[in-house]
């Protein structure tokens, strides 16, 4: 009989993880204004160390730092000095008192369904025609949860494509958000989110693929046995599997209806250029207690257990204050990509649009092509020619014969013009406008041109010509 030998060896592994706050990071982006301010609320009610900054607040009294040799007291010390620094400082950027008030009581928004928001994401990114045809047909033909149940073929079929056609449309779909809409199997789905995240984690994908029962019975010795790991890996596995979302479209909400709308940022023009400015008012900025900090000081009187659970507080609190501050900085640094890439609308406001792409906005900052989408979705821009939902200016778009690139926006909007000056009598049908397109060096196909037609509300030429 053999022996076994037991030994040690060094090993190097990666570990990710994953923590609720970096869900709650992703839901305070997707939101608008309305809902975060909510969300704000209830946080300081449920947490007593989160308050809102006061800066007229007096800076905090000057107290002795003790001598302590454990490095996580140490730490602590330091971000109490460092944060009461904060608190004696001035604003960095006061509010100005002549700027003028958005008023936002007369816009009023309403539901958005789930079909919708998918599909205004498709309408935001660079694919063919074709592409796009079949990938609304997917849309179309998703479940409640977001899952993809149909076949291939039948969407080709539908669509009027061929299966590779179709097959790259799924691809499309999966790219939208939220992670792991359109996905075929649960499986299929966790891998999308798990891409979304940056997490590499073969042992998971494993675990998905051949053992989600026995994960739902809590059978985690029988998953170490036979996948040859130890235990507690099989549960730190489990942990990150967990804070998946197995219902991609579960946790889409459209808010609540009607709600008012209210700019996320605000674009002004001044002599040297235009600034967006973010909407500081409607949510407050946010900061730790100062009262409780010092009970985390020696010599406070505060026992073990209320330290640890003011730690717990401070550090949710902080997360919290991250995530908020990280959605303004997003939301904002669109905008001014927005306004760079827009410029010639911004002129006047009449100017014509440039093709704008989610994908090209991810790459500028980044990020993933879902964070650009959570970032225009539901937001909007006060500017001096009215109030605008970030996404308006996101569209595809064409080269005139001249090389100079028209959205699909502006497009839209000659099509209107056209029309409303062409002969009651003799209405204009859809080939001839592509055609009158074609001729000021657009091209675009008669289907397009219905599509637009179509979108604009206008009836076709048979029907404007029996009126």
């Amino acid at each position: 009989m053999g022996t076994i030998e037991l030994g040690q060896r060094p090993e190097l592994r990666q570990k990710v993880t994953l923590s609720p706050q970096v869900y709650q990071g992703l839901s305070i982006l997707a939101m608008p204004i309305p809902e975060l301010q909510a969300l704000v609320e209830a946080e300081l009610l449920e947490n007593p160390v989160l308050e809102v900054e006061e800066f007229e607040e007096a800076p905090a009294e000057a107290e002795d730092e003790r001598e302590d040799t454990a490095e996580d007291e140490r730490a602590w010390d330091e971000w109490l000095d460092q944060y009461e620094e904060l608190d004696s400082a001035d604003p960095v950027v006061p509010r100005d008192p002549n700027a003028e008030a958005v008023d936002t009581d007369q816009f009023v928004g309403g539901v958005q369904t789930f079909d919708d928001y998918l599909l205004q994401q498709l309408g935001m990114m660079d694919v063919d025609e074709q592409t796009l045809r079949a990938a609304r047909a997917i849309v179309g033909s998703l479940d409640g949860d977001g899952f993809f149940c149909s076949g291939l073929t039948e969407i080709a079929a539908i669509a009027g494509v061929e299966c590779e056609v179709a097959e790259r449309a799924l691809s499309v779909v999966q790219q939208l958000d939220p992670p792991g809409v359109g996905a075929r199997t649960l499986a299929e789905a966790l891998a999308i989110q798990l891409d979304y995240l940056g997490i590499v984690e073969p042992l998971l994908t494993r675990i998905v693929d051949s053992h989600l029962d026995d994960v739902a019975a809590n059978h985690y010795r029988k998953i170490a046995r036979v996948l040859h790991v130890d235990e507690d890996e099989v549960r730190r596995i489990v942990e990150i599997l967990r804070a998946l979302n197995p219902r991609p479209a579960g946790a889409f909400s459209p808010g609540p209806s009607p709600g008012y709308i209210v700019p996320d940022v605000t674009l002004r023009r001044f002599d040297d250029g235009w600034t967006v400015m973010s909407n500081n008012d409607v949510v407050p900025p946010l900061r730790v207690s100062s009262r409780y900090r010092g009970m985390l000081r020696e010599g406070s009187g505060a026992d073990r257990d209320t330290v640890r659970y003011l730690k717990d507080k401070i550090r949710s609190a902080e997360s919290f204050i991250r995530n908020v501050d990280r959605r303004k900085d997003t939301v904002s640094r669109i905008a001014k990509i927005v306004l760079e890439a827009q410029g010639d609308f911004f002129e006047n406001g009449k100017g014509p649009l440039r093709p704008l792409r989610l994908e090209d906005v991810a790459v500028e900052l980044g990020v993933h092509l879902s964070t650009v989408s959570r970032g225009v979705t539901g937001k909007y821009m006060a500017t001096p020619y009215g109030m605008f939902e970030i996404k308006h200016f996101f569209s595809g778009g064409y080269r005139t014969a001249s090389g100079i690139d028209v959205a699909s926006t502006s497009v839209k909007a000659r099509i209107r013009e056209i029309l409303g000056s062409e002969e009651p009598e003799h209405p204009l049908s859809d080939q001839r406008l592509a055609e009158i397109l074609s001729d000021e060096g657009i091209p675009v196909a008669r289907r397009t041109v219905a599509k637009y037609r179509e979108e604009l509300g206008i009836e076709p030429s048979w029907a404007r010509k029996r009126r």
